[in-house]
């Protein structure tokens, strides 16, 4: 339950709730919770952060039946745990769930993963047969394989036993779940997993979440209600926008501080995750070796006639209905500006952003550099249908020696390559090691270069999407070496100082100097709207055509029916397709965007002629509801 959605339906309601552990030599006792009173609604999440000894944990474990109170008490859907049988208390409690700090101490040594997940069915009296069928679903929907249902949780990551964890408490269809502490003994690429799970559970299950944390970047991430906790008491409590945007009282505000990207120490293994990105997707250059991307000597200027009424619209989806400033708010943006028609509309800047700050594209680099090949194509640089290895020779014996160009371009390269993001094993990671993304101890993968030789193939190219960054970076090395000119001088002299860009861009280079073209560039939000403005113009930019007509049309048409294509595109966009770079929506405007993870976006509508670029710093790389919810707001703008 976010954004707009009224609260209505109780289904937990704490009142006067106190609990008082007794201290030797002490007749008054230690007061862990104090008089605390709130209500859970269906379907929302209430996350309840503090320092460690503040009594969140106490709280939650007296408000759950798990410890007795001292006084006050709990209603638990209607009905209170005190003075109930066991069998009806039983009864009660199969409607809760339970996912605690120590995945692996919260699963007893002794069970198989099996056995785990099945207990509490066995205690509800469910058949084997039964049993089995409700592990092998639950175990599918937290993401593990049935070959590990047979191990024990000494053979199994952090990770992994915390989604056994997640099985275990979701197995009697619960309707409320404790989450204490869910992702706090885990590594950071891992929580980002758990708690993209969670809200993917919370969603499909329609479950309601008490969540306990002494991290206000998790709860805020989750949680539609905010309680801060202090010394037994709630300090502040309130929506997570109001508690995190405008913090009343002062201990929120010196946690709101530590857990800031300034206030952290930067690490080079985790600045793209939350809450890190919020500075390190603006300051990239002060971190990674960079090269400028010149801006015009005749900048586009865009007219200005600001709709102050688009802060009005509502949006439905996922379950909810915002206004513009509070789906902006809920899917972490910091930089927002809407063009139509060539006049600027709508211009919003957060997290100290303004209209000068550049800020890291990720994957959008992609769109560009599709941009960029259309040019070469046209003056007869390259031909598309040619070998990757055709012009870079060193690459023959890799996926790049049958691998076209334009099979590069469409992401039809069958390569055994995971785009995991979180997977630190995963050949993402090894990319990203390479472009000096993350800390390379390995002593391989020592460049670019180095790395994509190592790239092998796995079926035959062109029957089928199958999204590879990799296939972006060997494209911008190839244009390099085809033309002897680094790429960020090809970007300014055909894209960047043509379409008019106001400021000069920047583009990370590996430790040889090589160009990371997957998602390497960093603009101004207004200099991305002027980019996709080149689209929506056809090419055209102050007179001149900059991009082939043909080639926008080529786009927009999407790929070839007969590539297969990946079901969580066609999830997102029935019909949809990848084409040159560009994910093509196949709805009646004809809607085609780049996206980078973490809520990067330029969203291109040719019907309305609207163009919307936005940046964002949501705390984990990929979430489908996030896309979705990117997908409406730019559909309702575009409506408008």
């Amino acid at each position: 339950m976010l954004g707009g959605e009224i609260m209505s339906e109780i289904v937990m309601q704490i009142t006067e709730l106190t609990k008082v552990f007794p201290l030797r030599d002490s007749k008054v006792g230690f007061k862990a919770v104090d008089s605390i009173s709130i209500d859970l609604y269906k379907g929302e999440v209430l996350g309840v952060v503090g320092e460690s000894g503040s009594g969140k944990s106490t709280l939650a474990r007296c408000a759950f039946g798990i410890t007795e109170p001292t006084s006050g008490g709990t209603i638990i859907l209607g009905q209170s745990l005190v003075g109930k049988s066991r069998k009806a208390t039983r009864e009660l409690r199969a409607h809760l769930g339970f996912v605690f700090q120590d995945p692996a101490g919260s699963i007893n040594p002794r069970m198989s993963v099996h056995a785990a997940i099945a207990e509490p069915l066995m205690l509800a009296g469910m058949d084997s047969d039964s049993i089995d069928k409700r592990v092998n679903f639950l175990m599918d929907r937290v993401g593990l394989a049935t070959s590990q249902l047979s191990r024990k949780s000494h053979e199994l990551s952090g990770g992994q036993c915390q989604r056994v964890a997640i099985a275990r408490a979701l197995a009697t269809n619960p309707k409320i779940v404790l989450l204490d502490e869910p992702t706090s003994s885990l590594d950071l690429s891992v929580q980002a997993q758990i708690l993209n799970l969670l809200e993917e559970l919370r969603r499909d299950f329609d479950l309601t979440y008490f969540l306990i944390s002494h991290n206000l970047d998790v709860v805020s991430h989750l949680s539609d209600r905010v309680a801060v906790m202090k010394d037994g008491v709630f300090v502040e409590v309130g929506s997570t926008r109001q508690v995190v945007d405008a913090p009343k009282h002062p201990f929120t505000r010196e946690l709101i501080r530590v857990y800031s990207g300034a206030a952290r120490e930067f690490d080079l293994d985790t600045w793209q995750d939350g809450p890190m990105n919020r500075w390190a997707f603006q300051n990239v250059s002060t971190f990674l070796p960079t090269r400028k991307i010149e801006a015009s000597t005749k900048p586009l200027e865009f007219k200005a006639l600001i709709d102050d009424t688009l802060d009005a619209i509502t949006i439905d989806v996922a379950d909810s209905t915002y206004t513009l400033p509070e789906l902006l708010a809920d899917v972490d943006t910091d930089a927002i500006v809407v063009v139509r028609k060539a006049t600027l509309v709508y211009e919003k800047y957060f997290n100290d952003m303004t209209e000068d700050s550049v800020h890291l594209l990720q994957s959008v680099s992609k769109s560009i550099l599709g941009a960029l090949y259309a040019v070469m194509v046209e003056r007869g640089v390259i031909d598309i249908d040619k070998p990757i290895a055709f012009y870079l020779p060193e690459l023959v014996g890799s996926v790049y020696e049958d691998a076209t160009i334009a099979q590069a371009l469409d992401m039809t390269v069958a390569i055994n390559f995971s785009e995991d993001y979180s997977d630190p094993q995963s050949e993402m990671a090894r990319l990203d090691r390479a472009a000096g993304w993350r800390t390379n101890t390995t002593g391989q993968d020592l460049g670019l270069r180095s790395f994509l030789g190592t790239m092998t193939a796995s079926g035959e190219h062109g029957k089928a999407y199958q999204y590879c960054s990799a296939n972006t970076d060997v494209l911008a090395w190839l244009i390099s070496e085809v033309t002897q000119t680094p790429y960020q001088e090809l970007l300014t002299r055909y894209i960047w100082q043509p379409m008019g860009a106001h400021d000069d861009a920047s583009i990370i280079v590996d430790s040889e100097g090589l160009s990371v073209g997957n998602g390497g560039i960093s603009c101004t939000t207004r200099d991305l709207a002027r980019f996709g403005l080149l689209i929506v113009n056809h090419g055209r930019a102050n007179g001149e055509q900059v991009i082939p007509t043909a080639w926008i049309d080529a786009t927009l048409a999407g790929a070839s029916a007969d590539v297969e294509s990946a079901d969580y595109l066609q999830a997102l966009h029935p019909g949809g397709s990848y084409k040159n770079k560009w994910w093509i929506t196949a709805g009646a405007s004809r809607e085609i965007f780049g996206v980078g993870i973490y809520g990067q976006y330029v969203w291109v509508d040719p019907t309305s002629e609207t163009v919307i670029a936005k940046f964002s710093s949501l705390p984990i790389p990929v979430d489908g509801v996030h896309s979705r919810k990117h997908m409406a707001l730019f559909k309702a703008i575009c409506a408008h």
